[in-house]
């Protein structure tokens, strides 16, 4: 994906893990893994290729911005194996107790989920 790799390119991958119903709203594990192992390629080759100044400089911060929101979300969403809220799981269709708590997405290379509990006196969601 170097060489002529462009901020447009990252996010068009974006797009097309992101916007797609099938995707991101109707998910499932393996689904999830898919647009995991594209948008972790992409924020790979970002890392290491692509650079700017001035206009093509922002451009390529939103790029980073954009895969690494979207990275973190996925991740969550694996990690959260129930469906609930807005999470909807088509291989885990209930909502699940052992997930009454949240979730902490952190990391930038490797993303890493945390399971927190939620402070005494928090309605869960």
């Amino acid at each position: 994906m170097h060489g002529d790799l462009a901020a447009g390119d990252i996010g068009q991958v974006v797009r097309e893990e992101m916007l797609p119903l099938d995707r991101n709203y109707f998910r499932d594990g393996a689904t999830l893994e898919r647009s995991l192992d594209r948008l972790d390629a992409s924020w790979t080759e970002l890392s290491k290729h692509l650079q700017g100044d001035g206009v093509a400089g922002v451009k390529t911060r939103e790029a980073a911005a954009l895969t690494a929101t979207s990275r973190w979300a996925y991740r969550s969403a694996l990690a959260r194996a129930e469906s609930r809220g807005m999470q909807r799981r088509r291989d885990k269709p209930a909502a699940d107790p052992a997930f009454d708590c949240l979730f902490e997405a952190v990391g930038l290379d490797t993303v890493s989920v945390h399971q927190r509990a939620i402070p005494w006196g928090a309605a869960a969601v």
